[in-house]
């Protein structure tokens, strides 16, 4: 009775063991599969990331100018400059849209008629005969009427007493070409009386004759004289006129004729930017020179203030005296990069002046 209950126990062991062999076997090849799906997995993640960084580290290349360049730009409606006093007919004084119309209203319909030039406004306002009025003007991207009666000036002459303007154009630098595309001044086009940027619906560009220099002195901001070719000049029309500057379009074969053997430099971005030693592409003098600069502080918070510099080339400050008006839109490389554009002279110091980072301009 001992040996068979001593063979039973033996056998009983035998399961146990191999139940416990079986059961380790399969807990191994668990642990196994699992490990084998989490590298998998990280490998799938690793590639996702590899691709993504490399997506977007993909590098873009542009030609830095400098051109002067005329920009024409077409008022979104007829501006409001201010409002005037005007003297009728009987020797008196009114201001008819005193306390109505005011600057940086824009003018967009007289009676329900659509306007966009200051010739319309003259027209329909002649017209009314020294009856009351409907305008409808813009304010704050709000269109509103009021109603106004012109002032009898002469027998067939009426007038609202208002300063307008339907369009605006001056002299500025062309910042950077990407292929027919362009982007200039660094800052918005703005009237130059109230210092307001203005609505566009249209533009464009032209090749500009440069006359002259002004150069600038301390308290005395000089500027770029030229000239703008408008009937035979166009080079290019304008898309945007935004706070950090104007964008559009270039004819291809301007492109071609005058940039297709320029150097091109890497498109940088803030992050690239440091202080010290930089450039001024410009072509002033027809020529493209490169004029060393110092920056001296970078504000990554501001708007179109993001750098202050210093002109240190001899041959910049000879020519123009520092930074003059024109020079916005002026590009600034930095360790072949281009890092940003002109935007305003200090008038204490013309030596001195601002640029905004390159990104901001895109």
């Amino acid at each position: 009775m001992h040996r068979y209950d001593n063979e039973d126990r033996a056998r009983t062991y035998k399961r146990i063991l191999y139940g416990m062999l079986i059961f380790g076997c399969i807990c191994a090849a668990c642990i196994i599969f699992i490990f084998v799906r989490m590298e998998y997995a990280a490998d799938d993640e690793v590639s996702v990331y590899s691709e993504c960084i490399e997506e977007n580290s993909e590098e873009k290349y542009v030609i830095p100018s400098g051109e002067p360049i005329g920009i024409y730009i077409k008022t979104d409606g007829v501006f409001v400059v201010n409002t005037e006093i005007v003297d009728d007919v009987e020797g008196g004084h009114t201001s008819p849209c005193e306390g109505k119309l005011k600057q940086g209203d824009y003018i967009v319909s007289i009676d329900g008629t659509e306007v966009n030039t200051r010739k319309q406004v003259t027209d329909l306002v002649n017209k009314c005969h020294g009856d009351c009025i409907t305008i409808g003007y813009r304010r704050d991207g709000v269109v509103n009427e009021v109603d106004i009666t012109p002032t009898r000036v002469s027998e067939s002459s009426y007038k609202l007493g208002l300063w307008i303007k339907d369009d605006i154009s001056g002299i500025g630098t062309m910042t950077y070409i990407d292929e027919d595309s362009f982007a200039a001044l660094g800052h918005s086009v703005s009237d130059y009386d109230t210092g307001l940027e203005m609505n566009s619906v249209s533009g464009g560009v032209y090749e500009a004759t440069i006359l002259g220099i002004d150069k600038s002195s301390q308290d005395n901001p000089g500027k770029i004289r030229g000239s703008i070719m408008y009937s035979t000049k166009l080079i290019g029309i304008v898309n945007k006129n935004i706070y950090s500057g104007v964008t559009g379009k270039l004819n291809k074969n301007y492109v071609k004729k005058h940039y297709d053997e320029e150097e091109k430099v890497l498109l940088g971005s803030s992050e690239d930017v440091s202080l010290g030693k930089a450039y001024i592409y410009s072509r002033i003098t027809g020529e493209l020179e490169k004029y060393e600069i110092n920056i001296v502080r970078i504000d990554y918070d501001g708007d179109v203030r993001n750098l202050q510099l210093k002109v240190t080339d001899d041959r910049l400050i000879d020519l123009t005296g520092g930074i003059v008006q024109g020079m916005s839109g002026s590009p600034i490389i930095q360790d072949d990069k281009l890092i940003g554009a002109v935007t305003h002279v200090i008038v204490d110091d013309p030596t001195m002046g601002y640029g905004i980072f390159i990104e901001n301009m895109e």
